[in-house]
């Protein structure tokens, strides 16, 4: 039986290129246009349905993938969207670029994702890849460290990427914003611990520049305000040191009166209190209560659960992704100031072992 024109044309396309296949050999194959096959692959190209079915049909018979690249060039951007945080190893960020993926995948779009490790200068410099690289938008948690991260972020908002900030927020930038309602939980839970009869606190922070105009600070001084109780340590502990001992030690030799309530800005400040505290053999609750924030402490304390503010990271990357989305659909509309969506997401206080009272 003869062979037919289509099958022999078909077996010689993948004789010919059966290390690199093209478009062209595409439209040999199904006997069309180069401009058929290349509106058939496109998103957004018109096509007959059946003859977009078997261009995909051949195109996957032969090997044949897309040049995303030279897709990009013609666009100028890519179809990615770039995502920088702090780091990966605490788990509230892992989850919420776990989160954000599955969010921008379900929209036909990729991550790039880019760790700063809280460094300025590091943050800095994935930014500027990020705007060489053209991606279609930009996610950023700022380090807060320096003045330098004002600077990045001002630079992201005038280039013309849509970016969206989100848990730490930098006023003054001109762009959306997803962050919690820190400063509401933390006055709150400062008043229900004074109300409990606590009077003295310790507030434990990290490097004073990048926490002192944070909402969990401010939040603190509101309830203290509010509350009529009173500060008697505010301590800048770094995240990342070894061992707080040295930080909390102090507090209880011969500092009077000693803090009967620690509220940490972090979970991970907690934990190392907590530690600390274990170690110079001071008690948890009776002589002192413990605080955190994040939500995350009690994922790996299994023996004392820790009174902290939980954050619900797959609702912030739900919001997050939502602006981004919107922002480079729209990606040729002028955005009035007033116009940028500025969302706060409520959190909620889990209380614990390490703040219990008979009055709470």
């Amino acid at each position: 039986m003869a062979m037919s024109y289509r099958k022999l044309k078909y077996e010689q396309a993948t004789l010919k290129t059966s290390k690199k296949a093209s478009m062209q050999t595409v439209a040999d194959i199904a006997g069309i246009s180069v401009m058929t096959v290349s509106r058939a692959l496109s998103e957004n190209g018109t096509c007959n349905e059946d003859t977009r079915k078997r261009i995909l049909e051949i195109a996957a018979q032969i090997g044949y993938m897309p040049n995303r690249l030279g897709k990009g060039l013609t666009k100028n951007r890519i179809d990615t969207v770039g995502i920088i945080v702090p780091n990966i190893i605490h788990s509230f960020f892992a989850a919420l670029v776990y989160e954000l993926e599955e969010l921008l995948a379900a929209a036909g779009l990729n991550m790039f994702l880019c760790c700063s490790h809280d460094n300025p200068d590091i943050e800095a410099k994935k930014a500027q890849m990020l705007l060489e690289y053209r991606v279609s938008g930009i996610v950023l948690v700022p380090s807060l460290r320096s003045g330098a991260s004002a600077e990045t972020a001002r630079r992201l908002s005038e280039s013309g990427i849509p970016l969206v900030m989100a848990d730490r927020i930098i006023s003054g930038i001109k762009a959306d914003t997803v962050e919690w309602e820190s400063r509401k939980a933390m006055k709150l839970l400062v008043e229900t611990l004074a109300k409990a009869g606590r009077k003295n606190f310790a507030y434990i922070a990290g490097e004073k520049n990048e926490w002192n105009k944070r909402g969990r600070t401010l939040g603190f001084w509101d309830g203290i305000s509010s509350s009529g109780a009173r500060c008697v340590a505010e301590i800048n502990c770094p995240m990342e040191c070894a061992d707080a001992a040295e930080y909390i030690k102090p507090l209880f030799s011969s500092r009077t009166p000693h803090p009967d309530a620690i509220c940490c800005a972090t979970d991970i400040h907690a934990d190392k209190v907590l530690y600390a505290l274990k170690k110079i053999g001071i008690k948890i609750p009776s002589e002192t209560a413990l605080t955190g924030f994040g939500g995350i402490i009690n994922s790996h304390n299994t023996k004392l659960s820790v009174t902290t503010v939980r954050q619900n990271p797959s609702l912030m990357a739900k919001n997050t992704a939502e602006l981004v989305l919107a922002r480079i659909r729209n990606t040729n509309q002028r955005i009035k100031p007033d116009k940028f969506k500025h969302i706060k997401l409520p959190v909620s206080i889990e209380f614990g072992q390490s703040t219990q009272s008979k009055k709470i």
